[in-house]
């Protein structure tokens, strides 16, 4: 099976800021996470794991025990026990690939 998604056509996720589910299938759910300047994700937990990938841009992952930046060609991984939020304070817009490892 191929299946292609483009963030045009992709469900939009219920939040204020732009997330677009390109995958879902089975134990993964990959969002498309658009993040402009002065966007912010306020401190949350999740009861999942999730790997970001930054696509292109830059913003500051923050959390309650290890703030990072991410940067393109970087990834940053969170377990479920952490709290995690983003901040975008740069002048230019940021891609991240959000990957939630969803237990079944």
């Amino acid at each position: 099976m191929i299946n292609k998604t483009t963030p045009a056509r992709a469900e939009k996720v219920p939040v204020a800021i732009d997330g677009r589910i390109m995958h879902r299938k089975g134990n993964l759910e990959v969002i498309l996470l658009t993040l402009q300047p002065g966007d912010t994700v306020p401190l949350h937990k999740n009861p999942f794991d999730v790997l970001f990938a930054g696509i292109s841009g830059n913003a500051r992952m923050i959390s309650g025990s290890d703030p990072q930046t991410i940067y393109p060609g970087e990834t940053i991984f969170v377990s479920k026990e952490e709290d995690r939020g983003w901040e975008n304070n740069g002048k230019e817009s940021c891609r991240i690939l959000v990957i939630k490892i969803l237990s079944h």
